[in-house]
C-alpha cells in the first residue's frame, strides 16, 4: 500500500520505528490535532481533515471506520474494503526525513482489500506478519514473510491482506532522480520500478540488512537524525541499495562512446568482469552475474558496446597484465611470459600482438621501461 509523502517502513522482523514527535490516538478515538482549542468538540466530532496533520507521525485506533478514513487520507486509495472479527486494531508509525522514511503499517484481525494509484515515492516493503498478495496490470505476487519486494511505481495496484503487519521504506522519487546524476546514472522517461521481487536472494538480504541498520543506528539514534550529513549518507546508501536490489529503468551514462547509456545488464556484466578478470570465468558465469542468458548478454554487448563479453574480458585481462608489467622488476626474474601466463595468456606471441594493439607498445618495452 503506497503512501503519501510522509510514509515509509522497516523490513520484516524490525521493531516499530521511533517517531518524533509521536501523537498516538487513544483507543477507539480518532487522533487529535495537537493545535486544537481545548474548548472545541471532542475528538469523535472532528472532521477527518484533523487526522492528517503532517506532525502526526504515529496513530492507532480500534475503530474500523476511523482506520479506513485514515488509510484513505494517507494513501491514494480508489477502493477500500475491510472486515474481520473484534477486537480490531490499526496503527501506522512513520520516521525519517523528506527524502526517505520508514513506516510500520498494521491492520490486525481483519481482511483488507485496497486499490490505489501510484504516488511520488519508490517503495519497498516486507511482510512482518500475516499474508499479502499484490496485483498490477503486469505483475502478480504473493509476498512471503521476510522477503523484500518493490511496489510498482507507475501502475495502479490491488492488494489483499489478512492480519497484516507491513514494513515499508519510501524514497522520494524527485530526490532519488537528483541523486542519479551524481552516480552517473539516468532514467529515460522518468524513474520507475519494473519488477516486484528482488533481483536475487543475496541482494534482497543486502537490502534488508541495510534497512535494519538505518532503522537501528540512524532512525533510533537522535544524535544521528540531528545530523544532516548522517541523514544524507543514509539516504544515498538506501538509493544505491534499492537500485541494485530491485529492477528499475535506470541506466548508466557513458557507453563505449562515452555518451550512450548502458542498461543494468551490461553494467553488471562489466563490473563482474573487472572484479573477476583474474579468475577462470567465461560467458556462462558473466551471464549469470548479469542475470540474463548468454545469448541475451551477447546481444546486449553487441548493441550497446559493439563488442562481445569475451572481448571485454580479454581487454580487462590485458589491463591487468599491463599493471603487473608496469610494477614488475626484470632484475627480480619477472618476465613477460610469466605475467602473460598469470593472466590466462598461454601463447606469448599472441599476447604480445594483442598487448601492442591495445597499448601502442610491446609488453617487453613496458617491462624494461
Amino acid at each position: 500500500m503506497t503512501s503519501t509523502p510522509q510514509a515509509a517502513s522497516p523490513v520484516a522482523g524490525s521493531a516499530a520505528p521511533r517517531t518524533t514527535p509521536t501523537n498516538t490516538a487513544p483507543t477507539n478515538t480518532a487522533p487529535t490535532d495537537t493545535t486544537t482549542d481545548p474548548t472545541a468538540a471532542p475528538p469523535r466530532a472532528q472532521t477527518f481533515e484533523a487526522l492528517v496533520d503532517p506532525r502526526v507521525r504515529s496513530v492507532s485506533t480500534t475503530d474500523r471506520e476511523v482506520a479506513h478514513a485514515l488509510i484513505r487520507k494517507n494513501y491514494k486509495i480508489t477502493r477500500l474494503e475491510g472486515e474481520g472479527p473484534e477486537p480490531f486494531t490499526y496503527s501506522r508509525a512513520v520516521s525519517g526525513d523528506t527524502r526517505f522514511a520508514l513506516c510500520r503499517f498494521e491492520y490486525r484481525r481483519g481482511r483488507l482489500l485496497s486499490e490505489s494509484d501510484p504516488t511520488g515515492f519508490l517503495v519497498a516493503g516486507g511482510v512482518m506478519a500475516g499474508r499479502l498478495s499484490l496485483r498490477t496490470r503486469d505483475h502478480e505476487l504473493r509476498v512471503e514473510p521476510g522477503a523484500p519486494f518493490s511496489f510498482p511505481s507507475h501502475d495502479a495496484k490491488v492488494m489483499l491482506s489478512y492480519d497484516l503487519v507491513l514494513g515499508q521504506v519510501m524514497l522520494d522519487r524527485t530526490a532519488v532522480e537528483r541523486e542519479l546524476e551524481a552516480m552517473r546514472l539516468t532514467a529515460p522517461g522518468g524513474l520507475r520500478s519494473t519488477a516486484a521481487e528482488a533481483v536475487s536472494p543475496s541482494l534482497g538480504r543486502y537490502w534488508s540488512d541495510l534497512v535494519r541498520h538505518v532503522h537501528e543506528h540512524v532512525i533510533r539514534n537522535d544524535a544521528a537524525m540531528a545530523s544532516q550529513l548522517v541523514r544524507g549518507s543514509a539516504f544515498r546508501s538506501l538509493v544505491a541499495a534499492y537500485l541494485e536490489a530491485f529492477e528499475t529503468n535506470v541506466v548508466g551514462v557513458g557507453g563505449a562512446d562515452g555518451l550512450s547509456p548502458l542498461p543494468s545488464t551490461v553494467r553488471r556484466a562489466r563490473d563482474y568482469i573487472e572484479q573477476h578478470a583474474h579468475d577462470d570465468i567465461g560467458v556462462v558465469e558473466i551471464a549469470e552475474a548479469a542475470r540474463v542468458t548468454p545469448r541475451a548478454l551477447q546481444l546486449a554487448f553487441r548493441r550497446h558496446l559493439d563488442s562481445t563479453p569475451m572481448a571485454e574480458l580479454r581487454r580487462a585481462r590485458l589491463r591487468g597484465a599491463h599493471g603487473d608489467l608496469v610494477m614488475a622488476d626484470p632484475t627480480l626474474g619477472h618476465t613477460v611470459a610469466g605475467v602473460a601466463l598469470s593472466w590466462g595468456f598461454a601463447h606469448a606471441g599472441r599476447f604480445a600482438a594483442q598487448y601492442t594493439a591495445e597499448f601502442g607498445r610491446s609488453p617487453r618495452d613496458t617491462l624494461e621501461g
